[in-house]
């Protein structure tokens, strides 16, 4: 996979510039979980187009860092005036900065990672945080009605979650206090964004409704995409 990571800005977003949209939608789902202290060290961990790396900046942290091991991001991102770091490496990464920061981000990497890694790349997390540091996974949910679509959207993909299996890894890595959130990535700022909400709300409700009447699992998170936060 080192041909698409190498230029993964061209072969996985296209557009050599920021998915603007992202940044309302962070600040809505994630902003509340950083620290008061603006000194608070950051890191976010597989950049893309530096989105939450810009978000940090924009909510005056100064102490922030990406970490990617795709030379396009880092580039795309250093261009755009971002704190970023080339590794070769994040697990390594990790393993040299014990208890180091307050706040990480891993928004759409882990199931990037291949399967007998993801628990001890999930120990080398937990042991890379500050005391009382908070750990914020994204991941496409499998759950979701049409979570295939995410699943396989990017060939680089080598695992997909749901809340369960999720949860499994987490404990297995020493994890016990975390809570998990759908993605919501309706602001409600125009009237086509309440249309979709309503829409959607009619076909969560079939959904569970054919599901609890084939005796199926029925998990409550039916967001495209959904995040866990956790907590040291």
């Amino acid at each position: 996979m080192k041909d698409i990571f190498d230029d993964y800005v061209a072969n996985s977003f296209g557009a050599e510039e920021q998915a603007t949209g992202k940044f309302k939608q962070f600040e809505k789902n994630y902003k509340h979980y950083f620290p008061e202290n603006r000194d608070a060290k950051l890191l976010d961990i597989g950049i893309g187009r530096g989105e939450m790396l810009t978000m940090m900046s924009a909510w005056h942290y100064s102490n922030y860092l990406g970490i990617d091991i795709s030379l396009s991001t880092v580039a795309f991102c250093e261009g755009l005036g971002l704190n970023t770091l080339l590794v070769a490496d994040s697990l390594h990464y990790l393993h040299d900065n014990i208890a180091q920061y307050d706040v990480i981000t891993m928004l759409d990497v882990l199931e990037h990672i291949k399967k007998e890694n993801i628990i001890p790349y999930l120990k080398a997390l937990k042991s890379s945080l500050s005391e009382n540091g908070v750990l914020i996974i994204q991941v496409p949910n499998l759950q979701a009605p049409d979570g295939y679509l995410h699943r396989y959207n990017d060939i680089t993909h080598e695992v997909g979650f749901i809340e369960h299996s999720l949860t499994q890894v987490l404990l297995a890595a020493g994890f016990t206090k975390f809570e998990f959130h759908g993605f919501e990535e309706l602001l409600l700022n125009t009237a086509k964004e309440y249309l979709r909400r309503f829409i959607r709300k009619l076909y969560w409700k079939i959904v569970r409704i054919l599901r609890w009447s084939n005796g199926n699992i029925n998990p409550k998170i039916l967001n495209p995409v959904f995040y866990v936060v956790v907590y040291k």
